[in-house]
């Protein structure tokens, strides 16, 4: 029961008490704050630094950017589309095992299963992606294999590390589905990328789509920058991409095609999916987005055939 504060001498009127929050929201921006504001016209929580005022109440920055953008006031979202949206903004990420968890668990597992002596030779003579194997006896499947190979401790630790927390967020923010779109788009973007510089190494790890969930980062954090502290976060993943990059090209033995294919293919396919900012990340997977992913992984497949088909043999 919750707390009852009474007025000295006798009982509060009927239906006059103050009671604790049953169940504590938190700000759909800043989940860290505490809040009993929500937005008076599409219902999400915020914080006092996320509300801005209106006529009635307060609204979210979306809904103002919305209303700034159309020149009109924002769509209204009914009760059952805000019990939807919030009831189920973490699904699938916050109840069982996440999608994020699991590819920490498989790549952890091939890397172990990689020292076992004969199998270790067979994963990584078979899952590497080699672009002559691709090109010249059309093993395709490679340039997914690879995805999930590491060349040493502190490749998979770091990769392991990165995917732990940046996809943990976008998880979070996008949901199972579209985030293991993002996720192997992205990977796949670095290995066409890959196989079409005709990189004559052999490559491996999972770098292409987690720097894809860096570029699908950083276009999230661009399309939601209302305030100060969110431009201080764009900023601050900038940097980390930029930093990253420059390892990439400094240090010897890094793919910087997987890393920049996937940077680019995770930003694309971010953008898509929130239609260039006009679209909540956390809304249900539409046929506008089907359409717009597709034709991503429409163009990943032409670049292939191009260079396969194209390709000189000497």
């Amino acid at each position: 029961m919750g707390n009852v504060y009474r007025f000295p001498g006798g009982d509060l009127p009927p239906d006059f008490e103050t009671k604790m929050p049953e169940d504590v929201r938190h700000c759909y921006r800043h989940p860290d704050r505490e809040t009993g504001v929500s937005c008076s016209n599409c219902g999400r929580p915020i914080c006092h630094e996320c509300m801005i005022p209106a006529p009635v109440g307060f609204r979210c920055p979306e809904c103002v950017k919305e209303q700034n953008t159309r020149g009109t006031r924002a769509k209204v979202v009914t009760r059952g589309q805000m019990r939807s949206r919030w009831d189920g903004a973490l699904a699938g990420y916050g109840g069982g095992l996440s999608v994020t968890k699991v590819l920490v668990i498989i790549n952890v597992a091939i890397f172990l299963l990689g020292y076992m002596p004969a199998l270790g030779d067979w994963i990584y003579q078979w899952g590497s992606l080699y672009v002559p194997a691709v090109i010249l006896d059309n093993q395709y499947w490679r340039m997914v294999t690879s995805m999930f190979l590491h060349s040493g401790i502190f490749h998979i630790l770091f990769n392991m590390w990165a995917l732990w927390v940046v996809g943990g967020f976008m998880e979070a923010a996008l949901g199972r589905g579209k985030f293991i779109l993002l996720y192997f788009i992205s990977g796949l973007a670095g290995s066409v990328l890959v196989l079409a510089t005709l990189s004559p190494a052999p490559v491996v790890g999972a770098s292409g789509a987690i720097f894809g969930l860096f570029g699908a980062l950083a276009v999230h954090a661009f399309f939601n920058r209302a305030d100060l502290q969110s431009q201080a976060f764009l900023r601050q993943i900038l940097f980390i991409i930029v930093l990253n990059l420059v390892f990439t090209f400094a240090l010897g033995g890094i793919s910087w095609q997987a890393h920049i294919g996937g940077l680019l293919g995770g930003a694309a396919t971010m953008f898509a999916m929130i239609q260039g900012g006009r679209k909540d990340a956390r809304r249900p997977f539409e046929l506008a987005d089907g359409l717009a992913v597709g034709g991503i992984a429409f163009a990943l497949l032409l670049i292939t055939a191009w260079r396969v088909l194209t390709v000189t043999v000497m």
